[in-house]
């Protein structure tokens, strides 16, 4: 009789533990699953901008205003670039192409001005010689000296710069490019034609007064 009841006893124990295994493994078994998945692709905006030299700044030979004169085209003709009485010219300018996709800045640098040798006598400095920076003319004789007109005209040049939204076709934009001219006007007077002729003079003694200006055109992302 002990032996059954034991037996009883042993067979409902393994049932209980049976039960309760089933529902341990029920509960880890059972749950909630979810997923996703994204995925983009990009490539590198486009830039592309071309920078082009156009022309040039001075001459071997300048085109007559004079109508009377009618032996040539030109009234200043050389085997170098000059300048004299008489002569102006739009500096070198730059032809922007491209449509970048990025916003961008256009700037200027003066990168070489140089105002040599402008003397009559070797010591007393005359120079005739006006700058025109977009519209605004630097006048080299109505300035304190030289040097104040060189700066004058360089901060002009490199406090200029135009912005432009992504997209922009840069070749469309070419009337707000910097613009720059020169010019020696013919006579101003008596006095100045005299040291006009001095210039002249000295410059066939191989003392010659010369100019020379370098502007960089630079076009960078804006961030």
């Amino acid at each position: 009789m002990s032996k059954k009841i034991n037996f009883l006893r042993a067979g409902a124990l393994t049932m209980v533990l049976a039960l309760g295994t089933t529902c341990f493994m029920s509960g880890t078994l059972a749950k909630y699953v979810t997923s996703g998945q994204g995925t983009d692709s990009a490539r590198v905006a486009k830039f592309g901008v071309k920078i082009t030299a156009n022309g040039e700044t001075f001459t071997n030979e300048y085109a007559k205003d004079d109508t009377s004169f009618t032996l040539a085209a030109s009234t200043v003709v050389s085997a170098d670039d000059v300048v004299a009485p008489g002569t102006a010219k739009d500096m070198l300018s730059m032809t922007l192409t491209g449509t970048p996709e990025v916003a961008v800045r256009v700037s200027y640098d003066v990168t070489e001005f140089e105002l040599t040798n402008w003397t009559t006598n070797g010591t007393d400095q005359y120079c005739p010689i006006i700058i025109n920076v977009n519209g605004t003319k630097y006048n080299c004789l109505e300035a304190t000296n030289i040097d104040s007109f060189k700066n004058n005209v360089i901060g002009a040049i490199e406090d200029y710069s135009k912005d432009y939204i992504a997209g922009t076709d840069l070749a469309g934009v070419e009337d707000e490019s910097l613009a720059i001219s020169w010019e020696w006007p013919f006579s101003t007077s008596e006095a100045n034609d005299v040291k006009d002729t001095a210039l002249g003079d000295r410059a066939a003694a191989d003392n010659a007064a010369t100019i020379k200006l370098t502007v960089k055109t630079t076009v960078t992302q804006i961030d």
